[in-house]
């Protein structure tokens, strides 16, 4: 290359380790892996999301609109609970022929199970706010001083102040909206409570996997210390057979010098 072409900068290109091509399998893996991660981001933003709403259920904010953002965001963070679990099983299934990359996959695995726990968590605490705001609401409708006494003996403390907020925030009319769609709650609470249900199974699915991948992984670098260790001894025969070529051919040497000998003396006795 001469001066001139470094000027004008046809300089020729540096590859980078960066640069090296990566095998069909590491790619794979590692898109599937960043698209995990994404998906775990998200799920933990919804979670988020998930919270601030329901801190909202019971108070003047409450509305028919709330809670449809409330279980639009819900069952879309349980779809991508869902594909999340799928996903990290093909991504499992990828990684058991790359040994190199089961600290990549035991990172992935856990920012999965993190955030489904929190998830599981935040659904629980959904389920919860609108048990306690549907009893608050019963509470709160309440005319009869004795009927009131008589919920209150049967209620939680957590029910009895919800019953107290809405009374204090809500005007009659708006109370009695919020009796008319309790069972709309009720509804919400048991579609909940599947959820965590159908959550608490994929956590079983994903231990198992788990500790599948953990003795496949296991498993595969015993073969290859098998495999070492089989090929540290054949080597060793080598040089034990080589040694014996050796030794053998040096006796055979020795035999033929004094085959010589014996000859050479038979020969001059016989001259003699």
């Amino acid at each position: 290359m001469s001066f001139q072409d470094i000027e004008a900068g046809l300089t020729h290109p540096v590859r980078s380790a960066s640069s090296v091509p990566q095998s069909k399998e590491d790619s794979a893996f590692e898109s599937l892996q960043s698209s995990l991660s994404l998906q775990v981001f998200k799920m933990n933003a919804n979670v988020q999301g998930i919270l601030k709403l329901v801190d909202q259920l019971g108070t003047a904010k409450d509305s028919a609109s709330l809670r449809k953002t409330l279980h639009d965001l819900t069952e879309t963070t349980r779809a991508m609970a869902k594909r999340g679990s799928e996903d990290l099983k093909h991504l499992s299934s990828i990684q058991a022929t790359l040994p190199h990359k089961k600290t990549a996959l035991q990172k992935t695995s856990h920012d999965l199970q993190m955030s489904l726990v929190a998830f599981q968590r935040a659904q629980q605490v959904s389920a919860e706010r609108q048990r306690t705001v549907v009893q608050g609401v019963k509470l709160a409708v309440e005319d009869e001083p004795e009927a009131h006494s008589g919920h209150e003996q049967a209620s939680t403390p957590q029910e009895q102040r919800q019953a107290q907020i809405l009374q204090a925030q809500l005007s009659p009319h708006e109370l009695a909206y919020q009796e008319s769609v309790i069972q709309e709650r009720e509804a919400e609470i048991r579609e909940i409570e599947t959820g965590i249900h159908e959550l608490s199974e994929i956590f079983r699915d994903l231990g198992t996997l788990v500790n599948q991948q953990g003795d496949m992984i296991d498993n595969i670098e015993l073969n290859i210390s098998s495999v070492a260790a089989d090929t540290g001894a054949a080597s060793e025969e080598l040089h034990t057979a080589a040694a014996y070529q050796r030794k053998a051919g040096q006796r055979a040497a020795c035999l033929m010098i004094i085959l010589a000998i014996v000859v050479g003396v038979v020969l001059l006795a016989v001259l003699s």
